[in-house]
């Protein structure tokens, strides 16, 4: 079977006309990753469902259009132990010192000092109800929070992630997801940095950070589409996808900026929302 990649959101920043955030969840293997969560990505995941049907979460970085929707996610998962009697921890990976960041973020609200009732609705209830005596957060414990060093390498069920240092304004990890013969290679936000061509080599699809598509969009810390289209071309990739643009409306003019590096085949998150790998 064909891994599939799900676009949830893409806009960099804030949720451009209506497009949320960073999320791209890939399907393969019998494995469900969610890559990046940021705001909108929990309304996607749980728009056909009332489970959020993912077997992992990885972080590129902890900034808040990567990240924000852990909270509503964490809010799903809740649901899911305590009406639905799950008691497996969803696997959360992160960068340095992600899991103190959610650990304060958490705190905001109040989560450590929630109470469960006595009544009997099952393991998942229980557990957290147990948990919640000690005086833990239940955020902490419906995710199972590991944190990883870019440039370390790790197994998903058959999948295989191996992640490499970016070059954005805080630590963030760029990641190649191997599914059998096909990868899916992303850089997470991060400026031109040569050093990636050897971890996307031959991927079949690269997710690529464009966001300075336009004279509009703001911050240097991002490839330009034409930086974009000159990684795909020396990583010798199938499919070039720019994702993170400025605005949407950017589209047309960053896949001609694109091709001016790239011959293969372009394509824009922020239009097309799911590729087979």
């Amino acid at each position: 079977m064909q891994a599939r990649l799900d676009i949830l959101g893409s806009s960099g920043g804030y949720p451009v006309l209506g497009l949320p955030c960073s999320g791209y969840r890939l399907s393969g293997k019998g494995q469900a990753i969610l890559l990046d969560c940021g705001p909108g990505i929990a309304t996607a995941l749980f728009s056909a469902s009332e489970v959020c049907g993912l077997d992992a979460v990885i972080i590129s970085h902890m900034h808040p259009d990567h990240i924000l929707d852990l909270i509503p996610l964490g809010y799903g998962l809740l649901n899911e132990w305590v009406c639905g009697g799950r008691t497996s921890r969803l696997p959360l990976r992160v960068p340095p010192g992600g899991r103190r960041f959610l650990e304060q973020f958490s705190g905001l609200f109040d989560h450590r000092n929630w109470r469960f009732g006595e009544e009997d609705r099952g393991p998942g209830h229980a557990a957290l109800r147990d948990i919640m005596k000690k005086g833990e957060d239940w955020l902490l414990t419906v995710f199972d929070i590991e944190e990883y060093v870019p440039g370390d390498a790790w197994n998903q069920g058959d999948i295989r992630i191996t992640t490499a240092p970016a070059d954005h304004s805080i630590v963030t990890a760029a990641m190649r997801l191997d599914a059998g013969d096909r990868a899916l290679a992303y850089t997470g936000d991060t400026r031109w940095r040569a050093e990636l061509v050897e971890l996307f080599a031959g991927a079949a699809l690269l997710l690529a950070d464009a966001h300075l598509s336009s004279a509009k969009a703001p911050g240097g810390a991002h490839m330009t589409p034409r930086e974009a289209g000159r990684l795909a071309r020396i990583a010798g990739v199938e499919t070039l996808v720019l994702c993170h643009l400025g605005s949407p409306t950017d589209g047309e003019s960053a896949v001609g900026e694109a091709a001016a590096e790239f011959g293969g085949d372009i394509r824009i998150a922020a239009g097309e929302r799911m590729f087979l790998l």
